[in-house]
């Protein structure tokens, strides 16, 4: 015998108005706790009081619409009025806002039907007839039953893909759609005739089956997405951390060939020093090769003397000026000095004793490679060292080739040679720059004109005059200037009008 199910129509005009103002609230609370928004300090009592109204008149409305037109109406009203005053209330997008509580009415309408379903189980058994007394049993098995589905572990915190806002619209609209069928599930279970037979509440339960399929396989594929977009996100992460790794490796390894490229220079200078206090017999009795140091000694004494170089008095210098005379010697290069000044006075107050050294060997071992690649007769390179026209300073003229434009430009930014085959690195500029930055000294570099017999081609001059600039001035400076287009690291004049 078909069983009756008059409470589904809610006849009793009263009771309906409570019934949706309750699931109206209810919905209204599930948006927040699904969003995970603390609703007592979202709502003032200003706000509460608006939302309150908004609501009850939102149950008197669906209540005339229900009763003088048509219940399917009703749903809808009741989700986008919702919609209205939660996008008001939280300064969310409508769009968003309707979202969201087309999932929280579907929530509460489905409780409600099964609180629905289970009240009647009630009714049944206890043979309950008032139809007041049945309703407060629904609704209290309603708010129980919500209560105990929002304290859900993956409800209770707010739903992953809603609070985070993204903006997938494939997936927006997939809940959307699961959502409104969901309601449209309710109204046609409202809609039914007023008994119930065995093969409509099978096909009822199997639509209920196919629509928690959906809705699981959908939210698989939405967190696969997810996982794939986190892992793509860390594959970012970690490609910029292997840039940063890289970039701090390369610049290790800079800083690795400036300090190389500085020992260089000090090793060679010890080994030549050594070689002379070996020459000179001074160790000799300790490594016992005294014949073969007197007999080097007579084959020197035969040969032409080297120009004793002015003392600075500072053995380390003293030591590294020397050797490059020797390295001079080597490549058959004039190589003078000349010393004004306190050279103590020098590195106790303008730069150190370290940096100086280095100076000199890198622009005097630059000479000798410029010299080496000109066909120029005259071989020659002239160290100015101490106080030069009132600064402290560093001049070094030699007769070799000038400098590249593009070499210029790249002077102490990346390390820049054109002479990798006659052991040149680049690094000494590097180290030049540094030094310059170090103690506010300025570089400038003077170009006389091509190579001649009668004359040095350049001078590379550093000036400890705190100003930290970098000059050119050179017979060919309208040619400089075009190329570089006015680096403003660089102030380039014309040697003839200076």
């Amino acid at each position: 015998m078909p069983i009756q199910v008059e409470w589904i129509k809610d006849t009793n005009i009263t009771l309906y108005i409570i019934k949706i103002f309750a699931i109206s609230i209810c919905t209204y609370f599930t948006s927040f706790k699904i969003l995970n928004i603390n609703l007592n300090r979202k709502l003032s009592k200003k706000i509460a009081l608006r939302t309150l109204i908004w609501i009850t008149l939102t149950s008197l409305i669906c209540t005339f619409i229900k009763t003088k037109i048509d219940f399917n109406y009703v749903i809808f009203i009741i989700t986008f009025s919702l919609s209205i005053i939660f996008s008001i209330n939280t300064k969310n997008k409508i769009g968003y806002s309707i979202i969201v509580n087309a999932i929280s009415l579907s929530i509460n309408y489905c409780t409600y039907c099964l609180s629905a379903i289970l009240g009647f189980i009630i009714f049944f058994i206890l043979k309950i007839e008032s139809v007041h007394i049945n309703f407060i049993i629904i609704m209290i098995i309603y708010f129980l039953m919500l209560n105990i589905i929002l304290r859900i572990k993956k409800i209770k915190y707010g739903i992953t893909f809603l609070k985070e806002k993204r903006n997938d619209n494939f997936f927006d609209i997939l809940i959307l759609n699961i959502s409104m069928i969901i309601l449209f599930s309710f109204i046609a279970f409202i809609n039914l005739e007023n008994q119930f037979r065995g093969n409509t509440f099978v096909a009822l339960i199997i639509f209920a089956i196919i629509m928690f399929i959906t809705i699981q396989k959908s939210l698989q594929l939405y967190y696969k997405q997810k996982l794939q977009q986190k892992e793509l996100e860390e594959t970012k992460e970690e490609l910029e951390n292997a840039k940063k790794e890289i970039a701090e490796l390369e610049k290790e390894n800079l800083n690795f060939s400036k300090k190389s490229h500085s020992i260089a220079h000090k090793q060679k200078a010890l080994e030549y020093k050594l070689n002379q206090l070996l020459l000179n017999n001074e160790i000799a009795e300790e490594i016992d090769i005294k014949d073969k140091i007197k007999e080097i000694s007579k084959q020197i004494q035969n040969e032409d003397t080297t120009i004793e170089l002015t003392k600075t008095n500072i053995e380390e210098i003293d030591d590294m000026l020397k050797y490059m005379q020797s390295e001079c010697e080597k490549n058959k290069i004039n190589f003078e000095l000349q010393v004004n000044g306190n050279i103590h006075h020098m590195i106790n107050k303008y730069i150190a004793k370290e940096n100086l050294e280095i100076l000199l060997a890198d622009h005097i071992k630059n000479a000798i490679i410029a010299i080496n690649y000109s066909e120029n007769i005259n071989r020659s390179i002239l160290v100015k060292l101490g106080l030069i026209d009132g600064f402290y300073s560093i001049y070094i003229y030699d007769t070799g080739i000038e400098f590249e434009i593009k070499t210029l430009q790249n002077l102490g930014q990346v390390p820049s040679t054109t002479h990798a085959d006659n052991d040149g690195t680049g690094m000494g500029f590097m180290n030049t720059f540094d030094t310059l930055n170090k103690y506010k000294a300025s570089i400038i570099i003077n170009e006389y004109g091509k190579p001649s017999e009668d004359n040095y081609t350049k001078y590379i001059a550093i000036k400890f005059d705190n100003k930290n600039e970098y000059k050119i001035t050179s017979y060919r400076s309208e040619e400089i200037d075009k190329q570089l287009k006015k680096d403003n690291r660089i102030t380039i004049l014309n040697n003839l009008k200076n």
